[in-house]
């Protein structure tokens, strides 16, 4: 049987340090470059997450999830205001994508806030450039939802 959990379970934390992209590794041969450091990140998002949480269970229904990726800015970009400006604009859409460092955080809270990451209904990822050190902000919501309850969806995919 479904367990039923109260109406609106939310958590929100901070993870600071650079986001990392998802990455790799078939287990054979050498680590790829930036393994170690994702492993680094989903164990900091892992530490922030179970310090939100408090110890509850694991989540069991559907789950919004919500990520703010805020990157530092390279010492290769310029340094005057309106030419970062410009140059923020046109590089934030450079490698690496959203969707990897949505998967790398995804995959960081399984078996630490929900059972498992089929159960993401919605997703929202965005990454910006901070302005002083970089983070991750992470927001995680469920809902009580039974099979056929629109409404109870419609609650739940809420912006």
């Amino acid at each position: 049987m479904t367990e039923i959990r109260p109406a609106m379970n939310k958590v929100q934390f901070t993870v600071p340090g650079e986001p990392c992209p998802w990455t790799v590794w078939a287990r054979r041969g050498p680590k790829p470059v930036g393994f170690e450091k994702m492993e680094a990140w989903q164990e900091a998002i892992q530490v922030a997450a179970i310090q939100a949480c408090g110890g509850k269970p694991l989540w069991s229904g559907p789950i919004r999830l919500e990520m703010e990726f805020w990157r530092q800015v390279p010492p290769s970009a310029p340094k005057k205001p309106d030419p970062l400006a410009l140059w923020k604009e046109r590089s934030i859409i450079l490698r690496p994508d959203c969707m990897n460092y949505a998967k790398a955080a995804e995959d960081a809270l399984k078996q630490i806030i929900f059972q498992d990451d089929s159960q993401v209904v919605l997703l929202i990822g965005s990454k910006h450039y901070a302005q002083h050190e970089p983070y991750t902000l992470i927001r995680v919501e469920t809902d009580l939802v039974r099979p056929g309850d629109m409404d109870g969806v419609e609650r739940l995919l809420k912006c």
